[in-house]
């Protein structure tokens, strides 16, 4: 892509674009995890307040199964996309566009159902921004620059809920307002992305004629790789870990701190600060360090067992102290792992022409856990299990996915990457 000219390849031009692809980043998971850990949370309570943990956990799971499909499907369907806008860009514009009229959806509903329909309308909308974003990552960002590029947007995520949670914390009260802001926030971000950021005009893959359609065995074929296997096993348990602390986080809170003197949002916001604290001190210090990092695994191993570590001491907690210190050294760990997890993706795909397809496939790792956490969710309810306990279930997918990441042959950066 190209700015005022200049190839991103050119210094000041790739910086530039470096420095708004992060900006579209974070603004895309803003627009999601509000949504997902307290917009819909706190719908599904005015639905159904005696039954909100099963309304809540059947939008997540036929969300997810719909981020999961939709994912892979908008991925290949940008990698076979031949237009004067480009490949990618046309589908991060209507993205953006998308998510939006999903919002009016989830303020619309009004039962259990509908509130379904609008959450998968929602995630469907979302990949058709993410989708070709991720693909963007493996196109556009230089071997030079992969390990810091990987540890700057493994921040992404962690500043988004604690922005996201903040927004919802100190901004609007009523859901119409939450949404209008978040969408604005989308909007803008995207569309002056696609609008500044041109994709040339014939890059060697533009110069090709579109891949034909795979086989749906060939969705199968980067499993023939020991290291993918690894890498998206590992990313399936963490993102399953994540997705039980981030959607009932909130639930967690009513029910072990109803009494604390702060609204449920508050305390959800000074949780997800600190554990940005915790995010920024590593992910800042592995950008800064990418060139003299030579294995990306002890560092994703170390965030494993410190996010493992962490969970377990949230579920044993009684007090609010202990969990606050739990909260940052979840973030030490989330850090550490985000750091280098965009990374580890990018270095294992197989193939340049199918980049979206197969981000994609690496992505359902992080897509189907949040069809996998209501299921638990719902299977300890129904056994009077509250929710302290997913905290512990999260632990045990952090812990296995440590035992995964331990056997990962190591992939040292290319020689003088940063």
């Amino acid at each position: 892509m190209s700015v005022g000219g200049r190839e991103p390849g050119s210094g000041a031009g790739e910086t530039l674009f470096l420095a708004a692809y992060v900006l579209v980043f974070v603004s895309a998971f803003v627009a999601l995890t509000p949504i997902l850990q307290i917009v819909t949370p706190l719908h599904a309570d005015a639905i159904d307040p005696a039954d909100k943990t099963r309304v809540l956990s059947q939008a997540m799971f036929w969300g997810a199964v719909t981020a999961a499909i939709s994912n892979v499907v908008v991925g290949a369907l940008s990698d076979r996309t031949r237009s004067r806008f480009g490949r990618r860009r046309p589908w991060i514009a209507a993205g953006g566009v998308l998510i939006v009229l999903a919002y009016v959806g989830i303020w619309r509903s009004q039962t259990p159902l509908q509130l379904t329909w609008a959450v998968v309308g929602f995630q469907a909308a979302f990949n058709v921004l993410m989708a070709p974003l991720l693909a963007l990552f493996a196109e556009r960002v230089s071997l030079a620059r992969r390990t810091t590029m990987s540890a700057i947007l493994g921040v992404c995520y962690p500043l988004a809920v604690a922005l996201g949670s903040g927004l919802m914390a100190l901004g609007p009260q009523g859901e119409a307002g939450r949404l209008v802001l978040l969408a604005l926030v989308i909007l803008t971000t995207t569309w002056s992305f696609v609008l500044l950021f041109a994709e040339p005009a014939s890059p060697v893959a533009m110069r090709r004629p579109a891949p034909a359609s795979p086989a749906p065995w060939a969705l199968l074929r980067p499993f023939r790789s020991r290291n993918f296997v690894l890498v998206w096993s590992g990313r399936l348990l963490l993102s399953t870990g994540y997705a039980l602390v981030g959607a009932y986080l909130l639930y967690f809170i009513v029910e072990a701190f109803s009494s604390a003197g702060r609204t449920p949002e508050v305390s959800h916001s000074i949780l997800t600060a600190v554990a940005l604290a915790g995010v920024f001190a590593v992910a800042m210090t592995v950008a800064f360090a990418g060139r003299r990092i030579r294995s990306r695994k002890p560092v994703a191993l170390c965030g494993a067992v410190l996010l493992c570590g962490a969970s377990a001491a949230v579920a044993a907690s009684q007090d609010w102290a202990p969990v606050v210190g739990a909260f940052v050294i979840y973030g030490l760990g989330q850090g550490a792992y985000g750091s280098v997890e965009m990374g580890l993706m990018a270095d294992v795909l197989p193939t340049e022409e199918d980049r979206g397809k197969d981000m994609g496939l690496i992505n359902l790792a992080a897509a189907l856990p949040q069809a996998i956490a209501p299921l638990i969710a719902v299977w300890l309810q129904s056994h009077d299990g509250g929710i302290r306990p997913l905290f512990g279930v999260a632990a045990l997918c952090f812990g296995s996915a440590a035992l995964l990441l331990a056997g990962l042959k190591a992939m040292k950066p290319s020689g003088g990457e940063a």
